[in-house]
C-alpha cells in the first residue's frame, strides 16, 4: 500500500493511522490546475481506526475516479493536513478527541473555507442533513450504511457543488466590484460635467436678459434652444447621479410623517409650467392622507411621473394626480390620456435605459427615470403599479405601506 500521500507526523499515533494510499481518480478541477489522470486527494478525519479502514477500502474499489487518501485522527491533525498540497475533499467524523458534534463542522469549515466537506456520522435523525448543510457541509453519509459507489458519488457531487459555489461567489464579487467602479466613474463624470453645463446655461440666460431686445428672433430662438438643451443635460446629469446611487442600493430614506396631499400639490405646481406650454391641464384630487416617508424623494417620483404623463399628452388633454387612502396602502396616482405603453416596453419598463416612444412634442428620455422611481419606492417598502391600454392612456400608481403605528402622527397633526 502506497503511503506517499500521508501528511501528518507519525509520532504518538496508532499504527493504523499510518495508512495513506493512492486509490482512486480525480476531483473535477480546471485543466490548467490538475491533470485529468491525477488522483483526487481525500482527507479522512476519523479517530476510529476501524471506520477509517472501511472508508479507505471503499475508496480503493474505485477505478475512475482515483483517490489518494490521507488520515487524521484529530481536528488539530486535520488542520495540519490543509497545508499545500491541500485536499480536494474532506470526509469528516463529528466525534473527535478534540472536538464534538456540530462544532466540529463549524471549526473545519472555518479552517477549510473552499474545500467540500462530507460528514461521516452514525446519526440519521430528521433535520440532520439540513443542519449540516447550514453549517457548511456539502453532504453526509451514515456510517455502515453506504457502499463504495455511494461514497464515490457523494464525494464527486460535493466537489462539483463546492466548485460551482466558489465560482458563483467569485462572479458575484467581480460583479460587485464592477458596479462600484462603474458608479464611481459615473459620479465623477456627472460631477465634472455640472460646471460647464451650468456655465452654458448661465451665459445663455445672461445674454437673454442683457441683449435680448437687440437680438433677432432667430438669435433668440437659438438662445432658447441652448438654454433648454443645457437644462436637459443638467437633468440628465442629476438622473445619472441618482441612478448610480439607486443601482448601488444606496437609496437613503429620511422617514417623517407627511401629508401626501401637500406633496402632490407641490409636484403639480412644478409640473404646471411645462403643462401650460403644451396646453395640457393638470387636475389634482388630493384629500389629506398621512404616511411615513421621505417627502423629497416621494416628490421626486411624482415629478417624474407627472413629467412623463405631460410628455405623452396632446394639447387639450388632462393629466390627473390623485391621492387615495386605499385598502393596500396610501396611494398616489398619475393618469394620462396618451397613446398607452406598448407591450414590449411594458415588460422591461422599470429596468434602466429602457426607452419608449418619444413624447408628442418630440421630448427625449434617457431611460433612467422610472428605474430610479422604482428603487425609491422599494426603499420605502412600497411598489409602483402600471395600468395601460393602447390608445387609451396610462395610470401609474405609487402604493406606500400603511404604518398602523400612528403614535407619532397625532403629534405631527397637532403641530401642523
Amino acid at each position: 500500500m502506497d503511503t506517499s500521500g500521508s501528511c501528518l507526523p507519525r509520532q504518538g499515533r496508532p499504527a493504523d493511522h499510518h495508512i495513506s494510499m493512492q486509490i482512486g481518480a480525480s476531483r473535477r478541477q480546471s485543466a490548467d490546475t490538475m491533470n485529468a489522470n491525477a488522483p483526487m486527494r481525500v482527507l479522512v478525519v476519523e479517530d476510529n481506526p476501524g471506520d477509517a479502514q472501511l472508508v479507505s477500502v471503499a475508496l480503493a474499489g474505485s477505478v475512475r475516479p482515483k483517490f489518494q487518501v490521507s488520515l487524521a485522527a484529530t481536528l488539530a491533525e486535520a488542520r495540519e493536513c490543509l497545508a499545500s498540497p491541500s485536499p480536494d475533499v474532506i470526509l469528516l467524523d463529528l466525534s473527535l478527541p478534540d472536538s464534538l458534534g456540530e462544532q466540529t463542522v463549524t471549526s473545519m469549515r472555518e479552517a477549510a473555507i473552499s474545500i467540500p466537506i462530507v460528514i461521516m456520522t452514525s446519526t440519521d435523525e430528521t433535520g440532520f442533513a439540513e443542519r449540516m448543510v447550514s453549517l457548511g457541509a456539502q453532504d453526509y453519509l451514515v456510517k455502515g450504511d453506504f457502499t463504495g459507489p455511494m461514497l464515490w458519488r457523494a464525494i464527486s457531487y460535493s466537489v462539483a457543488r463546492m466548485t460551482l459555489m466558489v465560482e458563483r461567489e467569485a462572479l458575484v464579487t467581480e460583479l460587485r466590484i464592477s458596479v462600484e467602479v462603474k458608479n464611481r466613474m459615473l459620479g465623477i463624470l456627472a460631477h465634472d460635467l455640472r460646471n460647464p453645463i451650468g456655465a452654458v446655461s448661465g451665459y445663455a440666460e445672461l445674454l437673454e436678459m442683457t441683449e435680448g431686445k437687440s437680438l433677432s428672433a432667430q438669435m433668440m430662438a437659438a438662445l432658447t434652444a441652448i438654454r433648454e438643451s443645457a437644462a436637459f443635460m443638467n437633468n440628465m446629469i442629476e438622473e445619472v447621479l441618482a441612478f448610480a446611487l439607486a443601482d448601488a442600493g444606496d437609496v437613503k430614506v429620511n422617514r417623517r410623517w407627511l401629508n401626501l396631499a401637500a406633496v402632490a400639490g407641490k409636484a403639480v405646481t412644478i409640473g404646471a409650467v411645462v403643462a401650460e406650454k403644451k396646453q395640457v391641464r393638470l387636475a389634482l384630487e388630493a384629500p389629506p392622507v398621512w404616511v411615513e416617508g421621505d417627502a423629497m424623494k416621494i416628490e421626486q417620483v411624482l415629478n417624474n411621473l407627472i413629467s412623463n404623463a405631460i410628455k405623452f399628452s396632446k394639447a387639450g388633454d388632462v393629466v390627473t394626480v390623485s391621492v387615495v387612502d386605499g385598502a393596500d396602502g396610501k396611494c398616489l396616482s398619475v393618469s394620462d390620456h396618451g397613446g398607452g405603453i406598448p407591450a414590449d416596453v411594458m415588460i422591461n419598463l422599470f429596468k434602466p435605459f429602457v426607452k419608449g416612444k418619444t413624447g408628442t412634442a418630440g421630448e427625449r428620455s434617457n431611460g433612467l427615470g422610472l428605474y430610479i422611481c422604482s428603487r425609491i419606492i422599494e426603499a420605502h417598502g412600497g411598489r409602483i403599479d402600471v395600468n395601460s391600454k393602447d390608445g387609451r392612456g396610462t395610470t401609474f400608481t405609487v402604493i406606500l405601506p400603511d404604518d398602523h403605528n400612528n403614535s407619532g402622527l397625532h403629534h405631527v397633526m397637532n403641530h401642523a
